[in-house]
């Protein structure tokens, strides 16, 4: 089961100063406790207005529902990490026969809050307020994280500097799983993967389909759950923790269901990474890990899946 935490003490309205330590620690543990068991958490009350989230999903779900010819313009060049990606264009699980039953739009910003390359009008404004926004939430996570690691409390912000200025590929993803009416061998929506940055937000419509891997290796479902974000851990905390914390693997299934399968789905994720140049070295000294340059290890990661 994955566990709920309750993030109002250190929401979006709440500032470190008003908040007292053993408040922060309690939510550090909880959240910790979480990626060391499951590798997933829900975030309730965690101060991103509902209103923003509705206009991001109906904003994207116009963005897709446009003819290919016209979403080919925002084509994602080879080597970036912006633009739209095509059905069928990307393969996360590479041992799946075929690639991914969905499309995609990743979105980078740059310090004057635009985007560094050609973006459709009608979708650059309201994921820029949704990039910095989910910004701002996740430099309070990686408060906590920090503390749970039992570090100082900016530790981690140190290496995420970048965000929403220069020199950083945290991300803001689009995901489209359009209506299927025939479901090819071996097809999975998004097939199984873990993240590969420091933590991942996850906003789901009301269809379901994703998984997370489980204890046993199963597979278990991921809910949507009203008022409440799905955050995971990405490879690289997991390396940087010395596996202390954990990236969990997930996919998001084919429904068996007609009337389910034959339905579109949409979710939004925001990935986390660290700045390009910084170098990545496990936590507790243990030298599990080689120290690793981000930039270097995001690429190699992303480019494996076109």
């Amino acid at each position: 089961m994955i566990p709920i935490v309750d993030l109002a003490p250190y929401s979006l309205s709440a500032t470190a100063d008003q908040v007292d330590t053993s408040t922060l620690r309690k939510l550090a543990d909880e959240i910790c406790h979480a990626f060391q068991d499951v590798g997933f958490v829900y975030l309730k009350n965690h101060g991103i207005p509902q209103q923003l989230i509705s206009d991001v999903f109906t904003t994207s779900g116009t963005f897709f529902e446009q003819p290919e010819e016209m979403k080919q313009k925002y084509a994602i060049p080879r080597g970036e990490f912006h633009g739209y990606i095509s059905f069928e264009e990307e393969k996360v699980n590479h041992d799946r026969p075929v690639s991914d039953a969905r499309e995609g739009y990743t979105m980078l910003f740059s310090k004057d809050g635009t985007s560094p390359k050609n973006m459709p009008p009608e979708i650059s404004s309201t994921f820029k307020e949704m990039y910095i926004t989910c910004t701002k939430l996740a430099l309070k996570i990686l408060d906590l994280l920090s503390i749970g690691l039992n570090k100082d409390r900016e530790y981690l912000r140190q290496f995420h500097r970048g965000i929403c200025v220069d020199g950083n590929n945290t991300m803001l993803r689009s995901n489209y799983y359009p209506p299927l009416k025939e479901i090819k061998e071996g097809q999975a929506r998004c097939g199984e993967h873990s993240s590969y940055g420091t933590i991942t937000f996850l906003f789901q419509d009301d269809v379901s389909g994703l998984e997370a891997k489980g204890p046993s290796d199963e597979y278990l479902p991921v809910p949507p759950v009203e008022g409440s974000i799905v955050m995971n851990l990405g490879d690289m905390m997991q390396r940087w923790s010395a596996d202390r914390l954990k990236a969990t693997k997930h996919r998001v299934v084919v429904p068996q269901e007609d009337k389910v399968r034959e339905r579109k789905r949409q979710s939004i994720s925001f990935f986390v990474v660290p700045d390009d140049d910084a170098v990545i070295s496990c936590t507790d000294g243990s030298n599990k890990y080689p120290p690793i340059r981000c930039l270097d290890y995001v690429k190699t990661h992303f480019d494996a899946n076109f």
